[in-house]
């Protein structure tokens, strides 16, 4: 059963039950007040009563206990009893009635004539043959002696015929507010669970993992405690799956560049060694065991750099600055790409002149090697020239090729990832795309920057610009 229709069916027992429990306090009150106003009204007719049988003893020269004998009181019952709604009756000290305005047999003798002749006035409700009747009895002193007493029946029908009416009366405005508060728990039970059924649709949005949806609830209850709740959870969930797509995409970033920096020296190592079997010289293969010891030990060096970022939990790469010759950089990495070179059929020219500037040693090279990289998989040229120029504060390295080129809008794709601009990178199946852009947040955190020219069958042009002088910006690059 739905949780509408229990709050239905609960609000229904509780307010037929309220109207059952005001229906007979409603009964009895009513009745027990009637039946308390006609005890007042007989009394005070005893009262006028006592006063006319006193006048009548007067008048008529006669005794009290001629008063309550069988010659006058027949006479005396029927004058106390005209022009009124109840009967009147005389009864003696013994008990007995001696005038009846009335033909009451069956209520002769009653309890209310003993107490009454106790000297108590007794209410009593009696049933007679078709009716209800109303007995008060009151007894009649006289010099301190209980002579008699007076005793009134009345006719309870017309009052049970106006009970019943405004018990039917009741029962009609009852069952209309029955109605009415059954329709307005119904409506009710509706408001309060739209915000409910709004909330069960946004918890199934949010098991397909849409936190999009909003409860707006405007009423100052639970309801709206449960509200905010599910809003703020739904936030705080959307918050918690976007850092765990952040880490995880800066986790795959940060692989991805690590595994495009260790193709470099892997490469290198491949190349001189296939170099060494076509060599006869001995102080070739000397030359080419140095370079291939010394890539070795980069990419070692690179190993472990990259176990202890895992360690530590530190997915970023760092440079630290030091004042070093770029020429000599620039010279070594050429070296280290000659076999690559080779085998691509691509000749270079070298044009160098001493350059001292604030650089990453190894943080340079790989931006060298990754530029280099690009054109050698990508330009199709035939032909570097790489000039170092010094200038007053900083030092240009001009990397140009003789290549395909590019166009403006795919010159402006370069440094985008590769999710942004998939399409329009000039990069190889092979390739991750990321060399590029890896290379110009590489040069920002040395202080420099790279810049690319190209035209499309007329080449490309990649300058890189140190600083002569160290600069603020110093060693994290977060991925």
């Amino acid at each position: 059963m739905k949780l509408r229709n229990k709050l239905f069916i609960q609000h229904s027992i509780t307010i037929i039950m309220l109207l059952a429990s005001m229906y007979v306090v409603v009964n009895y009150t009513l009745s027990k007040s009637m039946i308390e106003r006609d005890t007042q009204t007989l009394a005070q007719y005893y009262g006028l009563h006592r006063i006319e049988a006193l006048k009548i003893v007067n008048d008529k020269k006669i005794s009290i206990e001629q008063l309550f004998s069988g010659t006058y009181a027949p006479l005396i019952a029927s004058h106390l009893a005209a022009n009124s709604n109840f009967q009147v009756q005389l009864f003696d000290p013994e008990g007995t009635i001696i005038g009846d305005s009335g033909n009451k047999e069956d209520l002769m003798k009653r309890s209310d004539i003993d107490a009454a002749l106790a000297g108590q006035s007794a209410t009593v409700i009696t049933e007679g043959e078709n009716n209800k009747i109303l007995i008060y009895a009151s007894p009649f002193t006289y010099e301190g002696k209980i002579v008699g007493g007076f005793r009134y029946l009345l006719d309870l029908n017309k009052h049970e015929e106006t009970l019943s009416e405004m018990r039917s009366w009741f029962i009609g405005v009852a069952l209309g507010c029955l109605l009415i508060a059954l329709l307005a728990s119904y409506s009710f039970s509706f408001f309060i669970m739209r915000p409910l059924h709004a909330l069960q649709q946004a918890l199934k949005q949010v098991t397909v993992g849409d936190f999009s949806r909003k409860i707006v609830v405007t009423s100052q209850d639970e309801v709206r405690e449960l509200a905010d709740d599910f809003n703020q959870m739904s936030e705080a969930l959307q918050e918690h799956i976007g850092l765990l797509q952040y880490e995880q995409s800066k986790q795959k970033k940060f692989y991805d560049n690590v595994t495009h920096e260790l193709k470099t020296p892997l490469t290198s190592i491949i190349g001189f060694s296939d170099l060494i079997d076509k060599m006869e010289r001995v102080e070739d293969i000397r030359t080419c065991n140095v370079y291939i010891r010394k890539e070795s030990t980069r990419l070692l060096q690179m190993v472990e750099e990259l176990l202890q970022t895992s360690l530590k939990g530190d997915e970023a790469w760092r440079v630290q600055l030091e004042r070093a010759d770029l020429a000599a950089i620039l010279t070594d990495s050429l070296r280290i790409l000659e076999p690559t070179l080779h085998k691509s059929s691509i000749t270079t020219t070298l044009q160098v002149e001493p350059c001292e500037v604030y650089v990453d040693p190894k943080r340079t090279q790989q931006v060298l090697f990754n530029v280099i990289e690009n054109a050698i998989k990508h330009s199709e040229c035939t032909h570097l020239h790489i000039r170092l120029e010094q200038l007053e504060y900083h030092c240009h390295v001009r990397i140009s090729d003789n290549g395909k080129g590019l166009n403006e809008q795919d010159t402006a794709a370069l440094f985008l990832a590769s999710s942004e601009h998939n399409q329009k990178r000039p990069i190889s199946t092979h390739s991750h795309g990321l060399g590029l852009l890896l290379c110009k947040q590489l040069m920002e955190l040395q202080g420099g920057s790279i810049t690319i020219h190209s035209r499309e069958k007329i080449g490309t042009e990649v300058i890189l610009m140190f600083q002569n002088e160290p600069t603020l910006t110093q060693g994290l690059l977060q991925n």
